[in-house]
């Protein structure tokens, strides 16, 4: 079983899904998976672009580079990290570097770290 981080972020503009809603579907993607949820974080209302303006994903990222926790953050969907792909790529980027892993029922961790990796090679390109 992997001890798993819940990340809840809800935005003013109300696109993204609800904090009930988003942790009912990260709770239940835990259980189907083996994960033992053992800390949460919630940015509520809170803008998307930058991952450093969301204090408790700030928080978290903290948690993997010194506490280390919990090897699977478990996200409803990739947005609700991050409007922006870059900084989306930044986080999964960061994941990998310390192990561990950005999870949930939007988006298995092989496709965040392929698209990652895409995005950097297209980036490189440039």
């Amino acid at each position: 079983m992997s001890r798993a981080a819940i990340y809840i972020r809800t935005d003013p503009g109300a696109k993204l899904p609800s904090g009930q809603d988003q942790t009912a579907a990260c709770e239940a993607y835990a259980a189907d998976n083996g994960h033992e949820v053992v800390a949460r974080y919630e940015d509520l209302e809170a803008p998307g672009t930058l991952l450093y303006h969301k204090p408790a994903l700030k928080e978290a990222i903290n948690n993997i580079k010194e506490e280390e926790d919990w090897e699977v953050l478990i996200v409803a969907r990739p947005g609700c990290i991050s409007d922006d792909e870059s900084a989306l790529h930044e986080l999964v980027h960061k994941l990998s570097l310390y192990g561990n892993r950005l999870e949930g029922p939007g988006r298995a961790w092989e496709e965040s770290l392929a698209a990652m990796k895409a995005y950097r090679r297209a980036m490189a390109g440039r």
